[in-house]
């Protein structure tokens, strides 16, 4: 199984250890994007993924308005897609494991 797990790291240095929940590029922004929660919350957050060869990465802050509505947009598809018992595995929704194409 993946590990759908990640560690950020504040700049104070604590490190919070995430849930992902979906994974996405859009075609639009042409960036990769992975959408998580705090490992023991219930808040979702978001954030520009940029891969290195390495196969590790860097987050990046989301600023931009559209960007926020699109990804708001994505996770509401797949909250309902786990209320109505989806689970993710339909083809159309975002939260799938597989990457999603905007």
């Amino acid at each position: 199984m993946e590990d759908r797990t990640l560690t950020i790291t504040t700049d104070s240095g604590e490190e919070i250890l995430c849930e992902i929940l979906f994974t996405t590029h859009s075609e639009e922004f042409n960036k990769d994007y992975v959408v998580f929660v705090e490992k023991g919350t219930n808040t979702a957050s978001a954030a520009i993924y940029n891969a290195n060869d390495k196969g590790e990465g860097k987050l990046k802050q989301i600023t931009s308005e559209e960007e926020w509505t699109m990804l708001e947009e994505m996770l509401d598809d797949y909250y309902n897609n786990q209320e109505n018992g989806c689970g993710g595995s339909c083809e159309s929704c975002s939260g799938c494991d597989e990457t999603i194409e905007d």
